[in-house]
């Protein structure tokens, strides 16, 4: 978002800051949240818990579960899974108690984006369909669904499930062509054209990739444009165009330095001298593989350290330094069971979360349904009270008829006002001194033994 609008957001909030409780303020402060989190992460976190402070005492439901929501993304960026997921589940709560189907449809697309951020692609993919589903039955505009047509389409890509990758890609590509949404079509160029890469479907993925390139330039997105050059290089690379593969390769790497982004700077470096070991220039090939190296070995990053180590087999082989490459044949293959272990570990990690989130969800669930069967049981108790009320207290009775007065000044049969005011039924009979009186004593005399 640009600066100017990030600034107009603050002088918004300031002005509205002199009414505390105000529920605009509430928005205001989720929307200053959302503008600056990848920008000021810190700063976004900051108005994301007062906004959801402040939507909590107003009572502002749907502004608290947005909160909650912004507050995920912010736990995402920091690669805290565990938190992020906790947060998105807090919003989803929110968001069905209020059946608001365009909030569950963006919780489900949040921890769609977790779960891909966390490698677990099948349940990633799991919830980018019910974000979509949900989000189709708000009958929304098709515009508004082109994301999540994307979202879907990127899981089947990391599947290696590509036509039907390309066949959700392709939803989202006409409606944003037909739209113009530049930025948009920037990124899903770059990952048309990474499925035709993989498919090997060369000349495919570098139209592709250049149409992406061309748009990323437009616009100034250094980051796509990087990567986009990147793999353009490897296009290249695999057409046999060395040379267009180094000068791509080259230009990403100066945008990756630029940026700030050593995963790019490691990846442009060994995939440079990797063109180099290629053409024979084995000291320019050792001087970036290295470096790359070193950089993947600092920051930890497995598959690029992987990759550089390759490549380093490779060049000493090609410089007949047999032990040097055996050497770190061996440091490769301590790399690729780290790598494993460490997935595995965050594949058991992710699954953790997940069992422990779900069985809180069930213990509150049988929480929540106890709590209704106890409010049926109260109110039927409630009733029954009220109910047996009516027969306390004082009750006036005639003293000649024997009828009864009720609560609205009424006289009714004794008989009639019980029949009313309980669930007793009245039989009829004749009492003893009744019997006596209607028909002699003679009928009661007992029989004396003979």
């Amino acid at each position: 978002m640009p600066n100017t609008k990030l600034i107009m957001l603050e002088k918004k909030l300031e002005k509205l800051k002199s009414e505390p409780d105000n529920a605009e303020l509430v928005i205001a402060l989720n929307d200053i949240s959302l503008a600056c989190i990848h920008s000021d992460p810190q700063k976004a976190k900051k108005y994301a818990l007062e906004a959801y402070d402040l939507a909590r005492v107003l009572g502002i439901m749907n502004q608290q579960a947005k909160s909650s929501l912004l507050l995920g993304l912010f736990y995402l960026e920091l690669g805290n899974f565990a938190e992020a997921e906790s947060q998105c589940r807090t919003a989803m709560q929110i968001y069905e108690s209020l059946d608001d189907k365009n909030g569950i449809a963006s919780v489900h697309s949040r921890l769609g984006n977790i779960f891909l951020a966390h490698s677990q692609i099948d349940t990633a993919l799991e919830h980018f369909h019910l974000a979509l589903k949900k989000k189709q039955e708000c009958d929304v505009d098709r515009k508004k669904l082109a994301s999540f047509y994307f979202n879907v389409g990127v899981c089947y890509a990391e599947l290696d499930r590509f036509e039907l990758a390309i066949s959700f890609y392709e939803h989202a590509k006409t409606v944003w062509e037909e739209s113009g949404n530049r930025t948009h079509l920037a990124c899903l160029y770059h990952n048309l054209g990474t499925v035709f890469s993989k498919k090997e479907e060369l000349e495919n993925a570098r139209e592709y990739y250049q149409k992406s390139l061309d748009i990323s330039k437009e616009m100034g997105d250094k980051r796509i444009f990087a990567s986009a050059l990147n793999n353009l290089g490897t296009v290249q690379n695999k057409l046999g165009n060395n040379e267009s593969a180094l000068d791509c390769y080259a230009k990403s790497l100066d945008l990756y330095e630029e940026l700030g982004n050593k995963r790019g700077v490691a990846h442009s470096c060994v995939c440079i001298g990797r063109i180099h070991t290629k053409l024979g220039h084995l000291e320019e090939g050792e001087e970036f593989i290295m470096k790359g190296l070193v950089i993947a070995r600092n920051l930890e990053i497995k598959d690029v350290e992987i990759l550089c180590l390759e490549s380093t087999i490779d060049l000493y082989e090609a410089k007949g330094d047999l032990q040097k490459a055996l050497t770190y044949s061996w440091k490769l293959n301590t790399c690729e069971e780290e790598h494993l272990n460490e997935k595995s570990m965050e594949k058991i990690a992710g699954l953790q979360v997940q069992f422990e989130t779900e069985k809180k969800e069930k213990e509150a669930e049988i929480y929540r349904l106890k709590n209704v069967e106890l409010s049926r049981m109260n109110d039927q108790l409630r009733d029954t009270l009220t109910h047996v009320k009516k027969l306390q207290g004082m009750l006036p009775i005639c003293a000649s008829c024997k009828k009864v007065r009720d609560d609205d000044g009424y006289w009714q049969q004794i008989e009639s006002y019980i029949s009313d005011n309980s669930d007793a039924e009245i039989t009829r009979g004749i009492c003893p001194e009744c019997m006596i009186k209607l028909y002699g004593e003679g009928l009661f005399r007992e029989k004396l033994p003979t």
